[in-house]
């Protein structure tokens, strides 16, 4: 067998001008020979320890004066990981290689294979090892090399790193808050970096609110990036996640929330689930709450205290949409408001919003200034602006197309661009207008009736309809004030729409 980092060259002088060996000259039945290759990194230096009979490795530490440094083993001389990929071949003079077996130092029996090359995961258990491995080549006589092939590697291990993805977990300034508050499902997304090659990684263990040693579940690293906990029990919560790799190497345990973060919430409440309407506050600028303190009460007359849920979403949806879809089929009813100012989320949860419909949910949305018309949730044929000034003065009436006895009359004045719109009937299998703003007169901005407010339905199949969707494009509430409490308050129709519309 040939050994692997010693080449010779040999060199023949002859009278004759050419020579060649005589092909009908049989060779003898030779055994075949194998070679082996592998291309390592980082310095490492084997040192034949004569007093013990035993090799000593040292990382990226120069040779003592006087020290000897073997070589004759085939040692690399530098440091790999446990992922290693290996090549190998064999030579047969009077024949054929059919096949090759091989074997690591910490096999107990060979492996036989007609490969070339194996990409290998060392199950190294310390920081730093030694493995050798072996490979023989098998010839079409079934003779084998007397001599395999052999590397000695010494491997370090590295272990892994686990971390949250960014932004997975909300920021204190995103909720303004340092408390985030869940309903009882909460997804956990992570990332896992390895330099032995992401493949090593072999477990994930997570756990909630406890690390003892029988609270943690294990997950197949390769399967998950993500977790979805449900049904969380109500109160104050904390998540850890831990990668192990295939040596046994333990990451860093993160966790959220992560008190030494002054970026995240110190606290993690899971609220419970009360009745079947949510309430979606999603109205950052009024940061001391006024629209979301007029909601509650209008709720607390109808539904009673208590007898409803608030999500208050702040400057971000949660993470992963699985999350919000989750939010929303707690319950049967959602009443949306959006921003009177800008800084609305609605338009990035459309795909939930679609999936509640679709099953069968009940939605409101008051949507001011309707800055997207693409809403898969309520499609749109023709929207446009009924103020170009930008203010639509107070005493202007809302004319119900259900009963005059829900009609509204604008008790401020709003100082947005509004927009009236019409709903895209090629979309929708039934459609009704519920509100329209006054004819114009020679003083208004706008002509005719502009539609500012309709409901739709979808239908899934011949026998089946999705929930009722309502789209409601002048504001109910500016952050300031109540808008529409001219006459009949809004909450009338608020009160419509749960006790009547949203109970088919």
């Amino acid at each position: 067998m040939r050994r692997l980092g010693f080449i010779s060259f040999f060199i023949f002088f002859s009278c004759s001008l050419w020579e060649y060996d005589d092909p009908s000259i049989a060779h003898e039945n030779e055994s075949p020979e194998t070679y082996l290759s592998l291309i390592a990194n980082d310095t490492i230096y084997a040192h034949y320890d004569s007093t013990n009979g035993e090799y000593i490795y040292a990382i990226d530490e120069e040779p003592l004066p006087g020290m000897v440094w073997d070589t004759l083993d085939h040692a690399f001389t530098s440091i790999t990981t446990s992922k290693q990929h290996l090549h190998w071949w064999g030579e047969d003079k009077d024949g054929d290689i059919i096949g090759y077996k091989y074997k690591w130092s910490s096999d107990s029996i060979w492996t036989s294979t007609v490969e070339e090359e194996g990409l290998f995961y060392v199950p190294i258990r310390t920081d730093l090892d030694v493995f050798s491995f072996e490979v023989i080549a098998i010839d079409n006589d079934s003779q084998e090399d007397a001599t395999p092939a052999k590397l000695t590697l010494p491997i370090m291990n590295s272990a892994p790193e686990i971390s949250f993805r960014y932004r997975s977990n909300p920021f204190v300034d995103d909720i303004q808050s340092d408390t985030s508050l869940t309903f009882p499902t909460r997804t956990f997304v992570w990332d896992v970096i390895d330099q032995d090659g992401i493949e090593t990684v072999i477990d994930i263990y997570y756990a909630l609110d406890d690390t003892c040693n029988t609270c943690w579940i294990q997950l197949d690293a390769a399967a998950y990036s993500s977790i979805t906990l449900t049904d969380i029990e109500p109160g104050y919560h904390r998540f850890y996640i831990q990668a192990i790799d295939i040596a046994g190497a333990e990451s860093n345990i993160a966790f959220f929330p992560d008190d030494t973060n002054p970026n995240e919430p110190g606290f993690w409440r899971v609220i419970p689930v009360r009745g079947d309407v949510l309430l979606v506050d999603d109205f950052v600028q009024d940061s001391q709450n006024n629209a979301q303190n007029w909601y509650r009460s209008v709720l607390d007359s109808l539904l009673g205290a208590d007898q409803f849920s608030v999500w208050e979403i702040g400057k971000e949806l949660p993470y992963s949409s699985s999350d919000v879809s989750a939010n929303l089929k707690y319950f049967n009813k959602v009443i949306w408001y959006a921003a009177y100012t800008g800084g609305e989320t609605y338009h990035e949860a459309g795909s939930s919003l679609l999936n509640f419909v679709m099953d069968g949910g009940h939605l409101f949305l008051n949507a001011p200034e309707l800055k997207d018309s693409t809403f898969s949730w309520f499609p749109l044929q023709d929207v446009s602006v009924i103020n170009p000034s930008g203010r639509l003065l107070s005493g202007a009436t809302l004319e119900s197309q259900i009963a005059d006895s829900l009609d509204l009359v604008l008790s401020s004045l709003v100082a947005i661009r509004v927009k009236e719109f019409s709903p895209d009937s090629s979309e929708f299998s039934f459609i009704k207008s519920l509100y329209k703003l006054e004819e114009a007169d020679s003083t208004d901005e706008w002509s005719g009736s502009p539609n500012v407010c309709s409901l739709g339905r979808f239908q899934i199949s011949h026998t089946e309809e999705s929930g009722k969707v309502v789209l409601f494009s002048i504001p109910i509430h500016n952050g300031s004030i109540p808008v529409l409490e001219g006459g009949t308050s809004a909450a009338g129709f608020i009160d419509y729409l749960l006790k009547e519309e949203f109970t088919e």
